[in-house]
């Protein structure tokens, strides 16, 4: 199965599992599907886990001021988690919605907890946790640079991205309304 392999191979940029300590991580996912705008996460749920997209995409955003803000795009071999709902298990103010068909590979904050209590070595799982995080340049990127700029290392980070979404959530994406997003394409190309 190629998504375990894939899976496999994610873990091992973090440690070099042996392979019966990936395959004891694998015993404890739960492999679901999610059809397009079915949500993994909504606000006022607590995250209670980690997920590995096997195929497909999702959209990780909030809603502030009565318009949609999207923090991050993940796609396939990407995990992905609400990291301020998981690690305090508090109540989620974010969405994470499936942008198509996706196929997800899901283990509970528990199940890592009693891996790490198995083994030391699945304490390397926080690297993975930490690669998580809403990355700061981002963030800064949006008070710091103009549109074009923004948008130019969108395309340098994340290529695919163009064509795999909407123009609208793109632009959210880069703090800046579509019609901006249009002139910005424009004078660039």
């Amino acid at each position: 199965m190629t998504e375990l392999l894939a899976l496999k191979n994610s873990l091992r940029k973090i440690y070099s599992f042996r392979e019966e300590q990936l395959n004891q991580f694998i015993s404890k996912l739960t492999f679901i599907k999610l059809k397009k705008k079915d949500f993994l996460l909504k606000p006022r749920q607590v995250s209670n886990g980690v997920t590995f997209i096997c195929k497909g995409s999702l959209r990780f955003y909030t809603v502030t001021e009565g318009k949609e803000l999207t923090i991050n795009f993940f796609t396939e071999n990407n995990w992905v988690a609400d990291l301020d709902s998981l690690l305090p298990q508090q109540p989620s103010k974010n969405y994470i919605e499936a942008f198509e068909d996706t196929d997800i590979a899901t283990i509970t904050i528990n199940d890592i907890h009693l891996l790490m209590d198995i083994s030391p070595c699945f304490r390397m799982l926080n690297l993975l946790l930490a690669d998580l995080s809403i990355p700061a340049t981002h963030v800064i990127s949006i008070k710091t640079q103009n549109p074009d700029e923004r948008y130019k290392e969108l395309l340098k980070n994340y290529p695919g991205w163009i064509n795999r979404f909407p123009q609208n959530q793109i632009a959210s994406y880069l703090g800046i309304t579509p019609e901006t997003l249009s002139r910005v394409r424009a004078r660039l190309s």
